[in-house]
């Protein structure tokens, strides 16, 4: 250790004293100006990279607090105005008919339901997807008897703001099973005379019918309007169903509730298009803003794509206008895609 310290100092020694840090310091000399500048200035750059981050990561919080308020607003703004929610048939577990509010049937478009939660209620609505109904009598309801005053055991289709129609429990029995309930009572069939009718009985009895929920997919890719020669309607008129535009043809089925009535909407399924829904005004049909209101009001059933009694007719041209459902129209049907 003595001898590498005693040679450290001979050589430092000797660099001093032959000048040559006189010379390092001139040559640097000129450089050091640049060299502060350049400390400084990197210093300055890494500031304001900090504060552009930090003003960066401010604003992404005053969005995604503004995205999150503006969600609350729009939910707490219109609880009654259901979209998205899925379509499906109520087979029965032995033979395989599905559940209607007039008794078991076919598993058609017509016996499509859909489940909706009523606004300030814990109990549901069964909201039929698209029959069409007078006076809005959209929902299944358990009957009342004697003014009204008490319920019966007969089911039909009634006005979603009725008690009867808001109260139904929808529980799982088993994996895929259901049981309908309205106040203690559980639907049953074949009680009432025939082998397809439906009525209720106290579910104290331990029977009911065993329904099996069975997914239409509606939910997931939308659903196409075909006329019988196999074109599709996008809104305006009858065109193929495949090439440019493809994604206006898909639709999916919307409820509002107006003063407890349900009223239908059919809206462009696309993401990208969903503000615009099937608008229809006097003689004219279009493809227009879900928030005009002859966007609400429709229904499909027997073929009849229709707004009262007015229904979806076909021109020479293949547009599309309404017209009297007793003078014209064109012959609809929903084709829902299958789970592939």
């Amino acid at each position: 250790m003595a001898l590498r310290h005693s040679k450290h100092h001979t050589q430092t020694a000797t660099f001093f004293a032959s000048g040559l840090h006189r010379q390092c310091i001139y040559l640097l000399r000129p450089i050091v100006p640049y060299i502060y500048i350049y400390i400084e200035y990197s210093s300055q750059m890494v500031l304001r990279l900090v504060l552009v981050l930090l003003g960066l990561f401010a604003l992404l919080q005053v969005a995604i607090a503004a995205t999150t308020a503006s969600r609350k607003k729009q939910t707490k703004s219109d609880p009654n105005d259901v979209r998205g929610n899925t379509p499906f048939w109520l087979r029965d577990a032995n033979d395989g008919t599905c559940f209607t509010a007039e008794g078991f049937s076919t598993c058609d478009e017509k016996a499509l339901w859909m489940l909706t939660r009523r606004a300030g209620r814990k109990t549901y609505s069964l909201v039929s997807l698209l029959n069409y109904h007078p006076k809005s009598a959209y929902c299944l309801e358990r009957k009342t008897s004697f003014l009204g005053l008490f319920g019966s055991n007969k089911l039909g289709y009634g006005v979603c703001n009725k008690d009867g129609a808001q109260s139904w429990e929808f529980e799982f029995v088993g994996q895929s099973n259901v049981r309908l309930s309205s106040r203690g009572q559980c639907i049953v069939r074949g009680k009432r005379t025939y082998k397809n009718s439906i009525s209720t009985q106290s579910c104290k009895k331990g029977e009911f019918a065993p329904l099996k929920y069975v997914n239409s997919h509606v939910h997931d890719k939308g659903y196409l309007l075909k006329a019988a020669d196999g074109t599709c309607f996008d809104g305006n008129r009858f065109r193929i169903c495949d090439g440019t535009g493809q994604r206006t043809l898909y639709w999916g089925v919307g409820i509002k509730f107006l003063w407890g009535k349900s009223n239908r909407y059919m809206f462009n399924f696309s993401p990208t298009e969903q503000s615009y829904c099937l608008v229809g005004k006097g003689s004219g049909v279009s493809r227009g803003a879900c928030k005009d209101s002859g966007a609400l009001g429709w229904s499909l059933e027997n073929g009849q794509l229709a707004k009262g009694k007015m229904c979806v007719a076909r021109l020479p041209d293949n547009n599309a206008v309404m017209a009297k459902c007793s003078e014209a129209f064109e012959h609809i049907t929903l084709e829902i895609p299958t789970s592939e």
